[in-house]
Order: structure tokens, then C-alpha cells, then sequence
């Protein structure tokens, strides 16, 4: 049975037919004692009234629409039928099975949903049929997500561990509790000649007490996990807590004495003492003394590095202290100002809402502080009847005064998030920041400037920091004669650890040879003046191999250099080098990366927050690491 839907006269002889008059814009229910009329000829709506009011009718209506001999509609005419039933849409997408795991990878990792998404109802509903059309060989559950996460987790440790092999390396270490979790994060540093390039190691699920021992033998077997020996590492930076600092000293120490190991077995000493010995300053002067390159094992270049971030704060936290009182006071008109009917009358009047700082951040401090001048007019106004809100004019200009001297060192504190911050470029940094201070001529100001002179020296006194500032031309003028004098020191201890990681790659690569090519050797062994060459060749590998007085002449006459303007790029200057002197150059890329915050790993912490959701709180500590390793990762651009 067919029904139709004419614009002139409806067809004869049809049991259902619906007219449709230009005139009246109505279609006609023709079927026998019906008669109803239907507004405009909309097949959706012809359909709800057959299927509602003439149930047979529709139901004899799709078995004709499944009958191939249906008879065809009359000329003019669109069928009912038509709008029955509406087939399916196909859509061809260009997928491929690859795609779609990874997909389903970035889906757990960088965008962090849980694992049960693969389970999810409607999940399924998208990926079964794209599932069935690509076959049996591919399938997407929970359990092999989780298994793929792992996989892709140890191809980046492998890819990891060739990058980082036979370079001098900077770490960063910093640890956090999340959701009763306790983590140490540990991400890597170095060149690779046009910048600094990041990488995260792990971050470490932490199950003793946070003593400097357990700490340190987590660092070490993270460390084997790469295949990375303790004597690549060049410095490890960290915050001022006293476990951090202590944990790096340990590792300090294991390294000194695992150079000292191997200097005892050299059957040769060189006397470089006399060679390069460093003129210091006069007796009575009070800088401090200048190392002797005797006094150190060579070859012992691990030094601890306080973040920088988190001494400013530090330092920013001693000068509040002499303002405990007045910051307390507004902190109790910022609270009132919270209160529910003063919202609503500074929502009326169109004012921003004010702020409760945390007293852990002075950041939010200065917000409370900055928000409170702005708000002054309505304290004003509104403090006979509040008497709360109630600021004497110079507890006003306290609090004015407050927020002045601050502004630098929250300026320097944004600049110090940058990922590719050099040593330099912190100096210049915390340079400006202490002399815009001191430009200010509050008494809270001179209290800052003071404060963070006071902590400066953490930072300045500092091997690793002296180098790194010494290789920078843009900023080399600011360090001292004695200055100058430990840098070069330092840094031929340096040049002389990257030598010491040259053998061991060419020993390996020995090996590899001789075992391609058996019949050689053996060959070679019965011949004693090839016995001889050889010998001859690997005496003077290790000769070579040793640090030589010419990288102090060469640090000398770099050192007498004009000095670079601070807008010019430094990686593109010692990149003039690589060729006319590439031992200088690989130096300065070994040493110019020195981190001087550990902003990253912090930044790897929000990530953990935001994998570690309620709805993941129990994730295994293996699963949680491979997946913040492939997060961060790719993050960093591995």
C-alpha cells in the first residue's frame, strides 16, 4: 500500500492519500472516515500521523518499503514511503589501525582520562564499528591500552638512553605529595647547540622517609635505568631543603671518590699543578681564596645548585617578615571584604572581588595588597559602616609602599619560568630586579634589596654558576678577577671530565670491532710490530685523551674578547666557534645549560595532579610513572 502527496488532484483508487492545495497549504488524510487536515506536506509529520492514528496502515507501509516489486509512485508524486524510514548514512574516514591506538594512547596520557574510557558505553558505541571494519588484528580495551603505554613508555627510555649517552648532564630533583602520594621528579638538561633541550628521567614514586640517603639512592637507580654513569652528571639542581642539599652532597661525594678510584689506578700521574696555577689577589685582600686544581680530584665536577625561583622567594619571605603586622591587618579586611553581603555590594557597584592571599606565596600577598589600593574608595565609603574595613592613611601607604617594592621581584619571578634561561641570563635577571629595588626609597624596599643580597651569595658562590656566567660574553664583565680566575679552574676540570667520557665509548667501540672481525685479531696478535702499533696508538689515545694546558690559553684569550651585546643570541655565537675551535665549543655547550630553577619538575607535578584525579587515585606507581613519561615527554618535544 502506498500513500501520496500530490500539489493538484490526489490519486484515485489509493486506500491512504494525503492532497496538498496550494491554496490552503493543508494536506488531507483521504484514508475512509478520517479527514483530518495536516499543516504543509513535511514527511515527518505525515508519518507521526499515520503511525499514530492508522498503526496498520504503517506497519503494511514498511513491508511494502522492504518489497522490491513495490509499485513505483504516480508522476508528480514524492511517496510517503521515503520518509518511513531514513537509511543510514556511510561515512568513509581515512584511518588507520596506527592512528587509532595513538590516538587512544594521547587520550590516557597527555589528555588524562582514566583507562575505564575504553569501556565506557558510549566509547564503544564509536569504536566497535571502526574496529570491526579495520578486522580481528586490531583491538582496543583497557588492558591493552595499559599495556601499549607501557611499551611506548621503555621505547622513550631507549631513545632516552642513546641521546643521553657519553654527554655531561645536568639533573633537577624536586619532590611533592599528591592525594597521599609522595613522588620525586627528576628531568635532565643539556645543549644540543642550538639550545637547551629538556627531558623528564622519571618521576619516582617515593615509599621510605624523605632522608638525603633514600633520596640519593633513588637519584642513583634512576641514573642506572638509563645506563647513565654518576661521572656524566655535572650538577644537580634542587631547592633549599636541607634532604635536597644533602642528597647532592652525597652524590658529590660517591663521584669524587669514583674519580679518585680511577686516577689511583693510572699507572702515569700528570704534574699540572706548576702548569696552571692560578695568580690570586693580593694578601689583604678579602675575596676569597683562589683553588688550587690539585685540592679537587680531577675529573670531580658535580656540583649542587640552588634553584634560583626559590631563593628570590626566600629572600622576598625574610623582608616580610618585618611587615607581619600590616599584612595581617589586611588580610582581615580582605576576609571581610569576602564576606556574603560585601560581595554582593561590590558586585552591584561593578568592583572586582577582593583576594585572601595564601601565606606560604607572596605572590597572592601582593595580589591581596595590590587589590586592597584598588578598592580604597569603597573601604573608604563603606568603613562607617563596616568598621572593619578601616585603614589608617599610613597603614595606607604601608601597603602601598608594600606592593611598590615587591613588583620587582615578581617581575623577575615570571622571567625566571622561562624553559630556556640561561645562567646569564638569571644574572641579568636578578641584577635589575635588585637594583629596582633599591631605586625605591621606602624603608621595605632598602629591607628587600638587603634581603636579597643576603641571599645572593648562595647563588653567585658557585663553581658551576661562575663558569656558565664566564662562558656568556654578554654578562662575563660582571664577574671579579677571582671570579674569573675559579671559572677557568673549574672549567678545566670540566674540559678534563668530558675527556674522561671519551674513553669509554672508544672502548666500547673497540669491542664491538674486534668481535665483528675475529679472524683480524687473531691475526694481528701474532704480529709483533702490528702488537707494538697498537700499543704505540693506545698510549697516545690516552695522551690525548688528557686535559691540556692550551684549554687555559684558550679560555685566557677568549677572556680578552669584546664583549656581546645582551640582545644577540648566544648559541649563534658559540656556534662560530664549532668549526675554528671546536674543543672550545663543545666545552661552553657542556656548561652554558647549567639550570638554574627547577621550574620544570614543578611543572611536571601539575601534571601529576592532573593525572592523579580522584577517578585515578590507584593507579600502580609503574603505570603512573610511564604515563607521565610519555606526557611530559612529549611535552618537551621528545
Amino acid at each position: 500500500m502506498q500513500a501520496a502527496v500530490t500539489n493538484h488532484t490526489p490519486a484515485r483508487g489509493d486506500a491512504f492519500e494525503a492532497e496538498l492545495y496550494k491554496t490552503s497549504n493543508k494536506s488531507t488524510c483521504e484514508v475512509e472516515g478520517c479527514g483530518i487536515e495536516i499543516i504543509g506536506n513535511h514527511g515527518g509529520n505525515l508519518q507521526r500521523h499515520i503511525q499514530r492514528r492508522h498503526p496498520e496502515l504503517f506497519e503494511k507501509s514498511l513491508q511494502d518499503l522492504q518489497n522490491p516489486n513495490k509499485r513505483p509512485a504516480a508522476d508528480g508524486q514524492n511517496t510517503l514511503d521515503s520518509v518511513m524510514v531514513k537509511k543510514p548514512r556511510q561515512v568513509q574516514v581515512a584511518l588507520t589501525p596506527e592512528t587509532l591506538k595513538e590516538a587512544c594512547l594521547e587520550l590516557v596520557t597527555v589528555n588524562g582520562r582514566p583507562f575505564s574510557l575504553m569501556e565506557d558505553s558510549g566509547f564503544r558505541k564509536i569504536i566497535d564499528p571502526i574496529q570491526n571494519a579495520m578486522g580481528k588484528n586490531v583491538t582496543i580495551n583497557s588492558s591493552n591500552i595499559r599495556d601499549m603505554v607501557s611499551e611506548i613508555a621503555q621505547d622513550e627510555r631507549e631513545k632516552l638512553e642513546t641521546e643521553l649517552s657519553g654527554r655531561l648532564l645536568m639533573l633537577k630533583i624536586d619532590s611533592a605529595t599528591c592525594r597521599d602520594r609522595s613522588v620525586l621528579g627528576i628531568n635532565v638538561q643539556y645543549s644540543d647547540g642550538k639550545g637547551v633541550v629538556l627531558r623528564t628521567l622519571a618521576v619516582r614514586d617515593l615509599t621510605e622517609r624523605h632522608t638525603s640517603e633514600y633520596i640519593s639512592s633513588v637519584v642513583m637507580d634512576v641514573l642506572r635505568q638509563y645506563n647513565i654513569s654518576l661521572q656524566q652528571v655535572y650538577s644537580v639542581t634542587s631547592d633549599n631543603g636541607a634532604n635536597m642539599l644533602k642528597a647532592v652532597s652525597l652524590l658529590s661525594d660517591i663521584q669524587e671518590r669514583a674519580v679518585s678510584n680511577e686516577d689511583a689506578t693510572c699507572e702515569e700521574t700528570e704534574e699540572i699543578g706548576e702548569d696552571v696555577e692560578m695568580v690570586g689577589e693580593d694578601e689583604g685582600s678579602q675575596e676569597e681564596p683562589i683553588l688550587q686544581l690539585d685540592s679537587v680530584s680531577h675529573g670531580h665536577v658535580l656540583r649542587s645548585v640552588r634553584c634560583a625561583a626559590h631563593t628570590l622567594q626566600l629572600a622576598v619571605d625574610d623582608s616580610l617578615k618585618q611587615a607581619s603586622n600590616i599584612i595581617a591587618k589586611a588580610r582581615r579586611v580582605a576576609k571581610r571584604l569576602r564576606s556574603q553581603n560585601v560581595v554582593c555590594v561590590l558586585k552591584r557597584m561593578g568592583h572586582k572581588r577582593a583576594i585572601v592571599d595564601c601565606a606560604t606565596r607572596w605572590h597572592s600577598t601582593h595580589d591581596m595588597l595590590q587589590r586592597l589600593l584598588e578598592l580604597k574608595t569603597f573601604c573608604e565609603d563603606m568603613a562607617p559602616t563596616i568598621p572593619d574595613l578601616h585603614l589608617s592613611e599610613s597603614e595606607r601607604e604601608y601597603v602601598s609602599n608594600t606592593v611598590d617594592a615587591l613588583k620587582p621581584a615578581k617581575i623577575a619571578t615570571k622571567c625566571l619560568q622561562s624553559d630556556q634561561l640561561t645562567a646569564g641570563e638569571f644574572y641579568g635577571i636578578w641584577l635589575k630586579c635588585s637594583l629596582d629595588t633599591e631605586k625605591l626609597a621606602s624603608p621595605f624596599a632598602r629591607k628587600v634589596a638587603q634581603c636579597i643580597k643576603a641571599r645572593q651569595s648562595t647563588l653567585f658562590d658557585n663553581d658551576a654558576f661562575i663558569a656558565a656566567v664566564f662562558l656568556d660574553p654578554r654578562y662575563r664583565l660582571f664577574l671579579t678577577e677571582c671570579q674569573t680566575e675559579k671559572a677557568k679552574i673549574h672549567l678545566y676540570r670540566t674540559w678534563e671530565a668530558i675527556q674522561n667520557l671519551e674513553p669509554r665509548n672508544a672502548a666500547s667501540g673497540s669491542d664491538v670491532c674486534a668481535a665483528a672481525s675475529p679472524t683480524q685479531s687473531h691475526t694481528s696478535s701474532d704480529d709483533e710490530i702490528e702488537h707494538l702499533l697498537m700499543e704505540k696508538e693506545r698510549d697516545t689515545s690516552s695522551t690525548q685523551r688528557r686535559p691540556h694546558v692550551s684549554i687555559v690559553s684558550l679560555l685566557d684569550t677568549y677572556s680578552k674578547e669584546a664583549r656581546l651585546r645582551r640582545t644577540e643570541d648566544l648559541f649563534q655565537y658559540w656556534a662560530r666557534y664549532s668549526v675554528s675551535n671546536p674543543d672550545l665549543y663543545k666545552l661552553a655547550m657542556s656548561v652554558i645549560p647549567l639550570p638554574v630553577t627547577q621550574v620544570s619538575v614543578e611543572r611536571a607535578f601539575s601534571s601529576l595532579k592532573f593525572i592523579l584525579s580522584p577517578l585515578r587515585s590507584s593507579l600502580n606507581e609503574k603505570v603512573l610513572e610511564d604515563i607521565l613519561l610519555v606526557r611530559l615527554n612529549k611535552q618537551y618535544g621528545l
